[in-house]
């Protein structure tokens, strides 16, 4: 037979052990830890704050750099790697070309393994451009 009064217990027990439940389950992961903490990054120390490094075109800082200088740089850079006899620097926005010519008496492996110690050499040197690297034709 049903008792009515009998149900309503039952489903306001179930009802008081859903909500016991999720407090619960709610004060268990409200008051965990977070393994993964968040560190504050910032930029080297420079002597200035680590200003002058967070934009190295900014005007009015003795840091400024330009194309021209970049090149020099550059130029300079990819001379020192051995079995480079000349370099040539195209820049197109943060695209930075470099068509290099192997030293003579290379064999085709050999000027292989000087554009690629060229192109880590300048992706080393150059991180604000995406160096791509080439040998002369």
């Amino acid at each position: 037979m049903y008792n009515p009064s009998r149900s309503r217990r039952q489903s306001s027990r179930l009802a008081f052990a859903a909500a016991g439940l999720l407090i619960s389950a709610l004060l268990l992961s409200g008051c965990g830890g977070s393994p993964n903490s968040m560190k504050g990054k910032s930029y080297g120390q420079d002597g200035q704050l680590g200003l002058t490094n967070t934009n190295p075109h900014l005007i009015n800082t003795p840091h400024a750099q330009n194309y021209q200088q970049d090149a020099n740089f550059a130029k300079q850079k990819a001379l020192e790697v051995k079995g480079v006899q000349s370099a040539r620097l195209v820049f197109n926005g943060a695209t930075m070309s470099v068509y290099v010519t192997p030293k003579s008496g290379l064999n085709s492996l050999q000027q292989e393994e000087v554009r690629s110690r060229v192109q880590s050499q300048m992706a080393f040197n150059m991180p604000r451009y995406k160096v791509v690297t080439h040998l002369a034709e």
